[in-house]
């Protein structure tokens, strides 16, 4: 049943039945990964899915020059390595664990004979791909229009939730070498801008209950 609740809190099959879900699970595999470890690599060949039950994982690109991006952090409930069910071409995203980490694995061979006789999944696995490029659109646009004091408040503002007095709270808070990473400049850019707001009061840190608060509107400009 967890891996039906799994794949059922998912997007590629949340639409499905109970029974159409207990037909995918038959068909997954599990596979636990240590701490810090280089899953895939960017240009790799694979033909495997990874839906994570357990754990989290950095989505990471690198550019000409070696450096790297973090596209995302994914977590319970949340999948790679999709596109690899639908082609042939490499891996355009490395994927590193941040913890132990299960995922429930799903063969291309097995999903292809899936989708033959269920069109519901293809209609899934269509919808999910559209909402993908809406994502890199999203990204691609920050890059462009917004500098990196702009591109640090938007990740910021992503990364919170409002609790019910209608505050933004950052519950897991990633390190400045990760926002660096996602934004596309240097930890000592990120650490400066993010003392600042510290010191300003604009963020608070609550370091024995882990979290991060945004105390009140960040600034328009820096």
């Amino acid at each position: 049943m967890e891996t039906i609740d799994l794949l059922k809190s998912n997007e590629l099959f949340s639409h499905l039945g109970d029974a159409e879900l207990r037909i995918v699970a038959e068909l997954t595999k599990t596979r636990t990964i240590p701490r810090n470890t280089m899953l895939i690599n960017e240009g790799d060949t694979s033909d495997a899915m990874y839906l994570i039950k357990e754990g989290k994982v950095d989505v990471m690109v690198t550019n000409e020059n070696g450096e790297q991006f973090v596209l995302s952090t994914l977590k319970y409930g949340d999948n790679f390595g999709e596109l690899s069910l639908l082609d042939d071409h490499p891996r355009s995203a490395s994927i590193v664990t941040l913890e132990k980490s299960v995922f429930i694995v799903l063969h291309k061979t097995d999903f292809l004979r899936l989708i033959e006789h269920n069109h519901m999944i293809v209609k899934g696995v269509i919808s999910y791909l559209c909402q993908r490029i809406r994502f890199v659109t999203s990204i691609a646009q920050s890059m462009a229009l917004l500098d990196v004091y702009g591109r640090l408040c938007k990740l910021l503002l992503d990364l919170s939730k409002q609790d019910e007095a209608g505050k933004c709270i950052i519950e897991s808070p990633i390190t400045k070498q990760s926002m660096a990473l996602r934004i596309g400049c240097s930890r000592e850019h990120v650490s400066r801008i993010y003392n600042g707001l510290v010191k300003g009061g604009y963020l608070v840190e609550e370091k024995d209950k882990g979290r991060v608060i945004i105390e009140k509107k960040l600034p328009s400009a820096w």
